[in-house]
């Protein structure tokens, strides 16, 4: 049997042919596609593509989350070709830049970015096929049901080897260059066999998630497909909370920030009601686990949310890995940590920074090859992060090397330590901790909704007088010598992590 994306999809829809497998919302309806009637669809592409003579070939996808886009991304990591998934929110010339730079030869679009069309052609000399997420064409593309007509007398292409490229991710990157991160179909297929955990097929997902994100490509739709599971799709993240009660999932998987958006509605529901129908009412009836991932989460929500009946799991991972690296699971698991090495990854630490060895680490940087060189040595893939591994077997991370402040002292200060021991206040909205003239600066986004009624001066006292809380309890060089208030939130990447390189403009839209 080979570890690929294909045998897994064909395993799912011979296992699970009848059972829902994607559900989304038309206006106030809800629809439905079963895994059969997935893959005829899934199918259909994969051979329209193999009739127009793409296979060994990159076909890049911009759109937000649809079953459309899902469709055409199966059909391509099923078939031989590469998928080069793209954050539609980026600014159209850096998209334009990605698809040209990856070499991809046709483009998945969805409908509202097909003015884009006329543009990738012009710039991307490599491109010979634009399709529109959709089944009409838009003007200057192919429709879906225009590439399902090409493969009509059409065989299925064979089958991909488990060496082949199945994705070339662009990690979107808090500093520098984006770099294409490929990962073969044996990379995928053993991150998803080795986070895998006991539950009935039938299992709901509400993925919120950005779907060209590995975290999210991974962990709910190919882990998800490979569980039997049922896969809602969130279609804005100003929605999630009314489709949590709409879809009523048993799984979601998050980023820190959504645990934090969602606890602050949670802290402000009358404490006259009881638990279980505040739970019921922001989250459905039947939401179990929130696995978290792509920043640290403070242990403090873990608790809180254990009191509406529901267990949150902190994971750590990299898109070169797959992405999954590390992981707190169901009955094993420890606050603080970000869990146990997965069974097929190997952990060591030089000079405190994490190495990994895995069958799901990266092939490489597309077209990078020094970058590759630094990142790869030996087998081994440096993350940048620092941390450790109790006595318990679970790890810790406790900064990024690139992001110390090392002091005129000598002295080494991880600004997240920092930042995560504040970041719980009620007042801080946001914190970055930065170092200039060897000295350290809190800069914080206050809360909003703890701070409306409040003068300038008073929200600086106010936080001011937290900094003088921390600092009474550390050593001189870890103490915060200076406070800005922001206006403005700090500018973030589409998975909601704060671009360093990026903290010292505060304007609107930041």
């Amino acid at each position: 049997m080979k570890k690929t994306i294909h045998t897994l999809w064909n395993r799912s829809v011979q296992d699970y042919a009848d059972l829902p497998a994607v559900r989304w919302l038309v206006k106030k309806d809800i629809k439905e596609v079963s895994y059969k009637q997935a893959d005829e669809i899934i199918s259909g592409l994969r051979k329209g593509a193999a009739a127009l003579g793409f296979e060994h070939r990159h076909i890049a996808l911009v759109g937000t989350n649809s079953v459309e886009w899902i469709e055409a991304y199966m059909s391509v990591v099923t078939s031989t070709n590469t998928a080069v998934p793209l954050d539609s929110a980026l600014p159209a010339r850096d998209l334009i830049d990605l698809i040209d730079r990856s070499d991809s030869e046709g483009v998945f679009i969805d409908p509202k970015f097909a003015a884009l069309a006329g543009e990738i052609k012009d710039k991307c000399k490599k491109v010979k096929k634009i399709w529109t997420l959709s089944d009409e064409a838009i003007s200057g593309t192919d429709s879906l049901n225009d590439l399902i007509t090409a493969g009509e007398k059409a065989d299925e292409p064979s089958a991909p080897e488990e060496e082949d490229i199945s994705m070339i991710v662009f990690t979107s990157g808090t500093t520098g260059k984006s770099k294409g991160v490929m990962l073969t179909q044996s990379n995928l297929y053993t991150n998803i066999e080795a986070v895998l955990y006991d539950e009935d097929p039938g299992l709901v997902f509400l993925s919120v998630l950005p779907v060209h994100h590995c975290f999210c490509l991974v962990m709910d739709w190919l882990n998800g497909f490979w569980m039997g599971a049922v896969i809602c799709i969130n279609d804005s993240l100003m929605h999630m909370v009314r489709n949590m009660s709409i879809f009523e999932p048993d799984v979601m998987l998050m980023v820190p920030l959504m645990v934090e958006t969602i606890y602050k509605r949670l802290r402000t529901a009358d404490r006259t009601i009881p638990t279980d129908t505040i739970a019921k009412k922001v989250f459905g009836r039947n939401l179990k686990y929130i696995f978290t991932g792509g920043a640290h989460l403070e242990p403090y929500y873990i608790e809180e949310f254990k009191k509406y009946g529901i267990d949150v799991y902190e994971g750590y991972g990299m898109s070169e890995c797959s992405p999954v690296i590390s992981s707190n699971k169901i009955g094993d698991s420890k606050a603080g940590s970000i869990g146990k090495p997965l069974p097929n990854v190997e952990i060591k630490f030089v000079n405190g920074e994490i190495l990994v060895r895995s069958t799901s680490v990266m092939k490489g940087y597309y077209k990078m090859e020094e970058e590759t060189e630094e990142t790869l040595k030996d087998g081994w893939l440096h993350t940048g992060d620092k941390g450790y591994i109790d006595e318990d077997g679970f790890l810790f991370i406790n900064g990024r090397v690139k992001n110390l402040i090392i002091l005129s002292n000598g002295e080494n200060i991880s600004p997240e330590e920092i930042e995560t021991r504040l970041g719980v206040n009620d007042l801080i909205g946001e914190i970055v901790v930065t170092g200039e003239d060897n000295m350290l600066t809190a800069r914080i986004f206050p809360d909003p909704e703890m701070t409306g009624g409040m003068t300038d001066e008073e929200i600086h006292s106010a936080l001011q007088e937290i900094l003088n809380g921390y600092n009474s309890q550390q050593p001189t060089y870890k103490q915060l010598s200076k406070l800005v208030v922001r206006k403005y939130p700090f500018l973030k990447n589409t998975t909601k992590k704060i671009i360093r390189a990026e903290v010292y403009r505060d304007e609107q839209g930041a």
